[in-house]
């Protein structure tokens, strides 16, 4: 329980909060990219 007040440990929560926030979003850009390039009628099924 010791870490609960151990400023490092918050610093990292936050910073690994933050980066699966970040590539979370960067995986959804991607993700439509890629899938606005396949024929209408697969769209719907890649995304």
């Amino acid at each position: 329980m010791e870490w609960l007040f151990q400023p490092e440990a918050w610093i990292g929560l936050v910073t690994l909060t933050v980066l699966e926030i970040v590539l979370g979003i960067d995986n959804v850009i991607f993700i439509s990219i890629m899938s606005g390039r396949l024929p209408p009628a697969r769209q719907a099924r890649a995304r």
